[in-house]
């Protein structure tokens, strides 16, 4: 078994990144050989269940006791109060106590939730992110971003909880409906445009992005991961570096609460988001016409649903978690790899940036 490596390099907490088809059985491997006395417990959803459902089983046998498997609803209303209660009160009867682990096993609305739960059960246990998707592979299983949403807005209760290791299979992506791909796809085009100029000539080279088209999937996702540890190495509170992650995120996390629940993918948003915020960047950031139109031939071969832009759009974006000081902040492209955290008194502008297009 021959896996990619990246290492997220944060001194005592730093874990290791294993990357390709095989990694489950790595996975596997290394919960026999865990030492810690503490229960184990598997969190996954409905869907990744059913598909795998054989294989999570062979996962919760390899520890002693087995491990406990909660198994929670699809979809971004997962990530709410009440199913973190139930996972809590589960972790509870099932008798995990500080040495114990959770493996959060699905996309990143698993993560994110598993993740958050782990991280205040008890004040903190361990988590190992298994992602199951594209978008969670390249995003949020690495960094250690967890949380549930309100209705006031996405993403705005959570925490920083690092996971022990991320085991990303990409056996597993061919189960990926054409729509969770190319969410996913928007997200690897977002690392290419902000961080590696390398990876986004690969992709240019690509006039098929789909699951049918031939990419790399390991160079991909190694790349992705290989660009965000060394962001998060650099800063992992978010508090300078790391914004260039948000790109394409202000009026990408606006659209998903201002649509509801299931209506748009994250990745399909945050598409939107980025071709808004090019748009921005020509008059704002000086963005140079020809790399604004190579990007676009590259978001533009990732499809994007017909979206309604609703009056709460603007204010959505207003109670944003990046906001200081009453401007909300927006990240935008100065060339291919150079970024730009801007202030923004307008939420309006990235609205009107994206009708314009």
């Amino acid at each position: 078994m021959t896996l990619n490596l990246v290492q997220v390099q944060l001194g005592e907490r730093s874990y290791p990144i294993h990357i390709g088809t095989g990694a489950w059985d790595l996975l596997r491997q290394d919960l026999r050989q865990r030492s810690s006395a503490g229960n184990v417990m598997v969190v996954t959803d409905e869907r990744v269940h059913s598909l795998y459902a054989d294989r999570i089983g062979d996962l919760a046998d390899a520890v002693r006791p087995a491990a406990a498997v909660v198994v929670v609803p699809e979809g971004e209303g997962s990530k709410s109060f009440s199913q973190l209660e139930g996972i809590c009160r589960k972790m509870t009867r099932a008798g995990l106590d500080r040495g114990s682990l959770v493996i959060a096993l699905g996309g990143g609305v698993v993560g994110d939730l598993a993740g958050f739960a782990a991280s205040v059960f008890l004040r903190v246990i361990g988590v190992i992110q298994v992602p199951t998707t594209l978008l969670s592979m390249v995003d949020s299983s690495t960094g250690g971003k967890t949380g549930i949403n309100i209705p006031e807005g996405k993403n705005l209760v959570g925490t920083f909880h690092q996971p022990q290791a991320v085991y990303a299979d990409t056996g597993v992506l061919r189960t990926l409906d054409p729509r969770d791909w190319f969410s996913g796809m928007a997200e690897v085009v977002k690392i290419a445009l902000t961080l590696d100029p390398e990876l986004f000539h690969y992709l240019e080279g690509v006039m098929d992005l789909g699951p049918d088209g031939g990419v790399d999937m390991e160079r991909i996702v190694t790349s992705a991961c290989r660009r965000k540890a060394e962001v998060i190495t650099a800063d992992e509170w978010e508090s300078g570096p790391r914004l260039v992650l948000n790109f394409g995120h202000t009026l990408g996390h606006a659209l998903e609460m201002s649509m509801g629940t299931g209506e748009i993918r994250h990745g399909e948003a945050v598409l939107l988001g980025m071709k808004a915020a090019l748009a921005l960047s020509r008059s704002i950031c000086g963005l140079d016409e020809d790399i604004f139109q190579r990007a676009m031939r590259v978001l533009d071969r990732v499809p994007a649903p017909e979206v309604r832009l609703g009056e709460d759009l603007e204010g959505f974006m207003s109670r944003d978690k990046k906001r200081v000081g009453g401007r909300f902040q927006s990240v935008l492209l100065e060339g291919i790899g150079k970024c730009r955290v801007v202030q923004l008194d307008d939420p309006g502008d990235l609205v009107r940036a994206l009708q314009s297009l």
